[in-house]
């Protein structure tokens, strides 16, 4: 039965044909992979070759059929070498290569025009084919990846083969073996063909092994590097089913932010380990995912196994494992810097109320200060230009205003003074034991006198028997400064009352009530505040300041006490006037 090569030919374009849809489809799925385009040109160019070839029968277009035979079957050995050496990420040899075609190119063309020998012709083709192929087998052997050794041995094979026969091919032509025509059923003539049919069907096979090989390698490989990942991160790793919580995996980040154990959470939800102070997180998070399958840096609080609560910022996205929907979570524990954020917001409000407090400052020195010095100033004057004409009642009234204004100014300045000493940390805190009654009555002294002026009664009610537990400067000031306060808003004929009675956790309420002209609640509300401005005048004109109020504050906290007050301006309630009340360590005798 005689072999039709034309027949075989056909086969061969159709395989190649095939191949080519086959290498398309790999393109396109393993574009990270370089080399596979250049398989994808080598069957697109051996359909060429083969699919020319059957047009040799047509004398007119002959020598433009052979060029583009023999060119498209070198072209495309050419190219299984590229795609070889690009796949294994090895430096391709161009001058090599050019060399190769350069002496192809000459001798198929001198051959072909000027010297018409089928014979030389074809052992040109078949010694670059030869070549060729064995640089690819050698390629092929030179690679290191232990995952694709079995494949690219199995196709180095192929090429050693392929080659082999193209040396023994080339070697017969140069002997002497004669061609007439490439379609001659002859076995030197079937073997190559046969030999592309075999080998080309072969490598196609061995080609998408290997990087199906190559895919699973570095799957493997990426599945290793993520679970390294996974359990080395810092960060609280962990998966659970999306519809009741359930813990599948968690990283040792996790343990370490959350105090458990993989033992300890395996088969259990987070609900049931309570890992959520406020379970609505959770499900909001559940809603977010459903929404939009991911999110980023939602702030949550968990409990820890000790009862620790901490802050963790979290991201999760919504992955499908054996096609169940599971929730996969990254959360950074970012306790710590909460905490920061408090503390700087607390140093914030330190700095504002040191701004305040400096602009208060600024205030007193500006104005409060500078009129009692103006009156004071006003009064010397008028001593100086009309002494020589007043009378002894005269200079008896500029005595008293002057004594006033000194006393105000003086008061101011101590109060001033001592403000600025607290501020710097230089009035020391000595508490000790000591009778109640006789440290208030002491502190009156010096405020009795001006009370007696407006014909004010001071009405001490404290028992003998409440003692506390006090610094005695600090509570002599307090006492001084809430009983002058109330002398001054309290008109002539007024009553001021003190009393002191027992409440909870060994504490002594202590109250200043007067009958006097009360304050407005927008005063009542901004009275213990140095930022704002709460001072205006006596109902004898007397100057105030408000910064009495601001040492009694700092005095009693300093003391673990509270201070505050209540007022009534309208009369309403059958009473007007202000009470103010601070509380002080102590107890009854």
């Amino acid at each position: 039965m005689e072999i039709d090569i034309r027949t075989i030919v056909i086969i061969l374009g159709f395989t190649h044909l095939m191949q080519m849809l086959v290498f398309i489809h790999q393109f396109k799925v393993n574009k990270i992979y370089q080399g596979t385009g250049w398989w994808l040109l080598w069957s697109a160019a051996e359909v060429i070759g083969f699919g020319v070839m059957l047009l040799r029968n047509i004398p007119s277009i002959l020598p433009m059929v052979i060029i583009i035979q023999n060119s498209m079957i070198v072209a495309g050995t050419i190219f299984l070498y590229i795609g070889v050496r690009s796949f294994f990420n090895m430096r391709i040899n161009l001058k090599v290569l050019i060399s190769i075609v350069l002496v192809f190119f000459t001798g198929l063309l001198y051959f072909l025009f000027i010297v018409n020998d089928i014979h030389i012709r074809s052992g040109f083709t078949s010694a670059a084919l030869a070549v060729i192929s064995l640089f690819t087998a050698h390629s092929l052997l030179l690679n290191k990846n232990r995952s694709i050794t079995a494949s690219a041995n199995f196709l180095a094979t192929i090429f050693l083969v392929h080659s082999g026969i193209f040396i023994y091919r080339t070697m017969m032509i140069f002997t002497g073996t004669q061609i007439e025509n490439i379609f001659t059923p002859s076995l030197f003539n079937i073997l190559p063909y046969f030999d592309a049919l075999i080998v080309s069907l072969l490598w196609t096979f061995g080609f998408i092994i290997m990087l199906n090989q190559r895919l699973n390698a570095e799957i493997s490989e990426a599945k290793e590097d993520l679970e390294v990942i996974f359990n080395t991160s810092p960060d609280a790793a962990l998966i659970t089913r999306l519809d009741d919580g359930r813990i599948v995996e968690i990283n040792e980040g996790y343990t370490a932010i959350s105090g458990y154990t993989p033992q300890e959470m395996s088969g259990k939800s987070t609900p049931e380990i309570n890992i959520w102070k406020n379970i609505v997180d959770r499900q909001k998070v559940v809603s977010m995912l459903k929404e939009n399958r991911y999110f980023e840096n939602y702030e949550a609080v968990f409990v820890r196994k000790d009862g620790v609560e901490i802050t963790g910022l979290m991201s999760a996205k919504i992955i499908n494992l054996q096609g169940i929907p599971h929730i996969i979570s990254i959360t950074r524990d970012i306790t710590q810097r909460k905490l920061a954020e408090k503390e700087l917001e607390l140093k914030n409000e330190q700095l504002l109320k040191l701004n305040a407090e400096k602009d208060k400052f600024f205030s007193i020195i500006a104005h409060d200060l500078r009129s009692p010095f103006t009156g004071f100033l006003g009064l010397t004057k008028i001593m100086t230009e009309e002494l020589p004409t007043m009378t002894l009642s005269q200079l008896q009234k500029i005595a008293e205003s002057l004594r006033n204004s000194a006393s105000n100014l003086f008061g101011l300045l101590e109060n001033l003074l001592q403000w600025s000493r607290i501020q710097q940390g230089l009035i020391p805190f000595t508490p000790e034991k000591i009778p109640l009654i006789a440290l208030v009555e002491e502190s009156l002294e010096t405020t009795m006198e001006l009370a007696k002026n407006k014909n004010i009664t001071i009405i001490n009610e404290i028992s003998d028997t409440i003692e506390v537990f006090v610094d005695v400067n600090m509570l002599q000031t307090v006492i001084r400064n809430l009983v002058s306060n109330a002398v001054k808003f309290t008109p002539k004929g007024g009553i001021i009352n003190i009393e002191a009675k027992s409440k909870e956790n060994k504490k002594i309420q202590i109250s200043i009530k007067d009958n006097g002209i009360g304050m407005s609640n927008k005063i009542l509300e901004n009275l213990f505040k140095l930022d704002k401005q709460t001072s205006r005048k006596g109902t004898e004109g007397e100057p105030s300041t408000g910064l009495g109020l601001i040492l009694c504050v700092d005095f009693i906290e300093k003391h673990g006490g509270k201070i505050w007050a209540e007022s009534n301006t309208d009369g309403i309630s059958g009473e007007k006037g202000s009470t103010f009340y601070f509380t002080v360590d102590g107890n009854i005798l």
